[in-house]
């Protein structure tokens, strides 16, 4: 199956907003897609004993290349190291794989991937 158009995907992507048992917001910036996952952590003890303020945000980023190929990444902010919540990141990156999968994008293999394909011949 051919990829669908980077348009077509990132609307499939944004569409992805509030969706689900696990909502999160996913926004688009030229070819960067961004899902994001928060909670209020606002009162709540770290790990350190520290009281948190504001939100603890998962973000998992996905550029899109050329020729129907995506490379993916991920950030978090004020994110404590005992969370006091439940979290998996599949609740963010799992629909939006599935999005890409189903417009015929593909995840561009890691370097070391790439290096070897090239030196065994193998494209």
């Amino acid at each position: 199956m051919p990829a669908s158009s980077k348009a077509d995907v990132t609307a499939a992507l944004v569409a992805l907003t509030g969706q689900g048992e696990h909502p999160i917001l996913v926004t688009a910036d030229g070819d960067r897609i961004t899902g994001t996952w928060s909670t209020n952590m606002a009162g709540q003890p770290s790990g350190g004993g520290v009281i948190l303020l504001g939100s603890a945000t998962w973000n998992w980023h996905v550029t899109l290349l050329d020729d129907g190929m995506w490379k993916g990444s991920m950030s978090a902010k004020n994110w404590p190291d005992s969370p006091s919540f439940t979290f998996n990141s599949g609740w963010v990156s799992g629909p939006m794989k599935q999005v890409l999968a189903d417009h015929g994008w593909q995840r561009r293999p890691n370097p070391f991937t790439r290096a070897w394909r090239t030196l065994t011949g193998r494209r």
